[in-house]
């Protein structure tokens, strides 16, 4: 069965027998960096938008006066 599938590779693909699956987990590993990319990038916006809620909340209790955003 291994055979077969070298020879097809080799013969039909015109690439070596481990070509295939590098190539595979190269393209997994690329879209899961994307995704994750991505989610980081919504994690760390609604990270700063709760920072900046709370600085607000936190100087306006010391202040007693509200605060104007920029």
């Amino acid at each position: 069965m291994w055979m077969n599938l070298y020879n097809f590779t080799h013969n039909s693909l015109g690439m070596h027998f481990w070509e295939l699956p590098a190539l595979l987990t190269g393209v997994i590993v690329l879209v899961e960096l994307g995704v994750h990319s991505y989610k980081q990038k919504k994690r760390e916006k609604k990270f700063e938008e709760d920072r900046e809620e709370k600085l607000e909340t936190i100087q306006q209790e010391v202040t007693g006066e509200p605060v104007t955003s920029r």
